[in-house]
């Protein structure tokens, strides 16, 4: 990570995953303010991260225990920070959907809605930091590149392979005039 407070300095999250929901589509049912703005809060991989992070002034938060769960174990808390998704802007993001098979898609502003209702196995994600206008010193982070590996349905389609038909028998032969019925 960059920590330097200059204007293109980037932020790299390297195999880590969402937290909370997402709002890649920009829907305000999805946020709990009922904000329209497109963004994501991305997991933190190393505590040293995210305290270079907050020295550079980037507003980062820790999970908190819930009081209505019970855990297994200690409760550990994790950095996590929000990247803003800005489509509009001269120089959109790059956000690919990388498919269970390895099929890499890039998404478009009317696509990318898709990220909010899937099972995600692994992000990675650069983000730049922009000043805030309104405060000196305190830093927002912009998606530039972002890709997000779908997981496997932990539920395989118990029907998919009887009805799935060989490659080979999909291609028909053409017909002659004898082969015809009438």
């Amino acid at each position: 990570m960059t920590t330097s407070t200059n204007r293109n300095a980037v932020v790299r999250f390297d195999d880590t995953r969402f937290i909370y929901r997402t709002n890649f589509s920009g829907d305000p049912e999805r946020d709990r303010f009922g904000s329209d703005r497109r963004q994501f809060n991305v997991v933190i991989p190393s505590d040293q991260q995210a305290h270079d992070l907050e020295m550079a002034g980037v507003n980062v938060r820790w999970t908190q225990p819930n009081p209505n769960y019970t855990y297994d174990g200690e409760f550990i808390s994790r950095p996590f920070v929000r990247v803003n998704v800005n489509l509009e802007s001269k120089w959109p993001p790059e956000i690919y959907l990388i498919a269970p098979n390895g099929v890499k898609t890039l998404l478009t502003p009317e696509t990318v809605g898709v990220l909010d209702s899937i099972r995600v196995k692994n992000v990675c994600c650069q983000a730049k930091m922009a000043e805030k206008k309104n405060q000196p010193g305190a830093y927002t982070l912009y998606a530039q590149y972002v890709y997000v590996e779908q997981a496997a349905d932990p539920f395989p389609d118990p029907y998919a392979e009887r009805y799935t038909i060989p490659e080979a028998d999909t291609e028909m032969a053409p017909a002659s005039e004898d082969d015809m019925p009438f």
